[in-house]
């Protein structure tokens, strides 16, 4: 087997475990590009057209395949069996934040002893959920949790101080 196609083969895999650890289908489609470009590497075909079949490749998998996947995989849009698992338990429940949640980005919250990534819906822009607020699990998508954080109740916080 030939260098290049070792390299091309090598990407393939390396973008398509990429594709294991994120919920987006995107470098799937630069995987299967990848691996064109490694049977024109094993047949011998020059690294130039290697490239510009991998570039294209990737442009026409993306342009017309993602749309397509992003579609289909839409809630509502397909009915696929859901697996309930043991994680589906901390929807619903009461999580204490550990990272700062900062507008739209990624913090952490711990919930049912776990720590998990976290997102807030329904802050402000720019709202800041700080560690040690509780938020209340709306959802999971993905790796992440769908927090809201809880009201403060004034009077029970007035009665414990006094």
């Amino acid at each position: 087997m030939n260098i290049q196609a070792v390299i091309w083969l090598g990407l393939a895999v390396a973008l398509a475990a990429l594709e294991a650890g994120t919920t987006q289908f995107v470098s799937i489609w630069f995987s299967l590009a990848a691996v064109a470009a490694t049977v024109l590497a094993l047949i011998g075909v020059p690294i130039g057209l290697q490239i510009l079949v991998f570039i294209v490749a990737s442009a026409v998998l993306v342009a017309t395949l993602r749309p397509l996947s992003r579609r289909l995989a839409r809630p509502g849009k397909i009915r696929l069996p859901q697996t309930p698992t043991n994680a589906d338990r901390a929807i619903g429940e009461t999580a204490v934040v550990v990272r700062d949640i900062a507008g739209g980005d990624v913090g952490q919250v711990k919930v049912n002893g776990l720590v998990w990534s976290a997102v807030a819906r329904g802050s402000a822009e720019g709202a800041v959920i700080p560690a040690g607020e509780r938020v209340r699990v709306l959802a999971i998508e993905g790796a992440k949790l769908i927090v809201l954080q809880e009201a403060k109740d004034e009077k029970a916080e007035t009665i414990k101080v006094q």
